[in-house]
């Protein structure tokens, strides 16, 4: 398997969809308001959506996916197409892992003691 690239924590992945993919999980998904402004706000170019979002919100946004590809019995082509979409957002949520050295994880506990 490949080595995963670390990255901070909140720090933002990039998940690309097609248009057509962005518009089927807006329309036909549940996902909460956070995840919907996410996506509205997100850049698109050559018919390509360029999704910034942590780690913790892909992984909420595949369990949104999965679930109404799950749910949608009525409609097998959006049922393959989220499912399809939810496997892939699967994968590049697989692809990264956060920074749990101790370094870290003393920086966010300072940057947590300074807020308060």
């Amino acid at each position: 398997m490949a080595k995963k690239k670390q990255i901070k924590p909140g720090e933002t992945v990039t998940l690309k969809l097609s248009k057509e993919q962005a518009d089927l999980i807006v329309e036909h998904t549940l996902i909460d308001d956070d995840l919907l402004a996410i996506i509205y706000h997100s850049k698109l170019r050559d018919n390509v959506v360029a999704v910034r979002c942590t780690l913790d919100q892909l992984e909420e946004l595949a369990g949104y996916v999965a679930a109404e590809a799950n749910n949608n019995k009525k409609n097998k082509k959006h049922q393959l197409e989220l499912d399809a979409i939810s496997e892939f957002i699967d994968d590049l949520n697989l692809t990264y892992s956060v920074d749990t050295s101790p370094a870290q994880t003393a920086i966010k506990r300072h940057l947590s003691l300074v807020k308060k």
